[in-house]
């Protein structure tokens, strides 16, 4: 289970990097791994003489700009408050863009994925049975997110047994 809110959780991570990313930079989403695609982006993002290095300088400049977007005060320190701003942000985007995902998958338009739906979003499909929470054969976007927040709380809870000296099996 902790394997599943892992990629599920970076899945949605990356999902959110992605929405973030120009569109011309984002293709049509199927080239290669999400975390490849997003690793091209972001170095084509710093490498800005385009010379397929990041100099530490271009490392640097990139990060100052994030920090400087990140500062919401421009008090030149980062707050809890801005941290969870961001965190906030981000999960927005990640839903807004997993949504839009789901509607694309959803070729018939009936608010469900079938199995061959789910293909088109491969961690849906590799957990697809276990999402299905009425086994109808299909799943809908509440049984994503319901799945999504059992699992996430479970994952919490067992990581706060193994904290006190309780392992627990996944």
């Amino acid at each position: 289970m902790k394997i599943f809110i892992t990629l599920l959780a970076a899945f949605f991570t990356l999902s959110a990097s992605y929405v973030q990313a120009d569109p011309a930079e984002q293709g049509d989403g199927h080239q290669g791994g999400a975390r490849g695609h997003m690793a091209d982006i972001m170095f084509k993002r710093m490498d800005t003489n385009a010379d397929n290095e990041i100099s530490k300088s271009e490392f640097e400049a990139f990060h100052a700009k994030r920090f400087k977007d990140l500062d919401s005060n421009a008090d030149g320190k980062l707050t809890k408050e801005e941290m969870q701003a961001l965190h906030s942000k981000m999960q927005e985007h990640a839903r807004s863009n997993f949504d839009e995902r789901f509607d694309q998958a959803d070729v018939n338009k009936d608010g469900a994925l079938s199995v061959e739906e789910a293909k088109k979003i491969p961690i849906l499909a590799k957990y697809f049975d276990r999402i299905d929470a009425n086994k109808n054969g299909l799943i809908t976007l509440e049984e994503v997110r319901t799945t999504m927040d059992a699992m996430h709380r479970e994952g919490k809870k067992n990581s706060g047994d193994q904290k006190h000296g309780k392992d627990k099996a996944v």
